[in-house]
């Protein structure tokens, strides 16, 4: 099995994982706005005659809305660091010293990594809701810049120092 494949294969695996976290933590987002509530709503709260409700909605309504901001902050946080995790680990496994890396394996990296990020954020947008749009672009910006970044140009900077190396000979 040749260094080409297993880059490719790992670049597969390392783009599930991202979607892992994107996809998976975007619906997480959506049940909690759609569906569940971290607090639910109280009913009818009447106090001396008095109605209440309108308050204690209004408050229940505030804490779930400033409890789904947290979660989404962690959410972004905790995604970040594991595809910057996942994306440095690619690298130092995939991209070694003495490897030949082809003008073919740049083009297919490039073009995994945006197809896999388009793909990740169309079913981010379908497993929630279209309104969740900033949410979905939120979660999954993380994995096309460091795969580009780390990933994608250590494998470039490779191929244009085999280049120079022949070149030389």
């Amino acid at each position: 099995m040749n260094k080409s494949m297993v880059r490719r294969g790992l670049l597969a695996g390392t783009s599930v994982l991202n979607w892992i976290f994107s996809v998976g933590y975007v619906r997480e987002i959506y049940n909690f706005i759609a569906e569940d509530n971290f607090i639910e709503y109280p009913g009818e709260i009447i106090v001396d005659g008095s109605d209440f409700t309108p308050l204690a909605d209004l408050a229940v309504t505030g804490v779930n809305g400033m409890l789904i901001a947290l979660t989404f902050g962690a959410y972004v946080i905790i995604s970040t660091v594991f595809i910057l995790i996942f994306s440095v680990l690619l690298r130092v496994v995939a991209v070694r010293k003495n490897d030949e890396v082809t003008g073919a394996d740049v083009i297919f990296v490039k073009r995994f990594i945006t197809i896999s990020s388009v793909l990740a954020f169309i079913a981010g947008v379908l497993l929630s809701n279209v309104n969740l749009t900033g949410y979905v672009l939120a979660l999954s910006w993380q994995q096309p810049l460091f795969m580009l970044l780390i990933y994608y140009r250590a494998l470039k900077k490779k191929q244009n120092d085999v280049k120079r190396e022949t070149a030389e000979e």
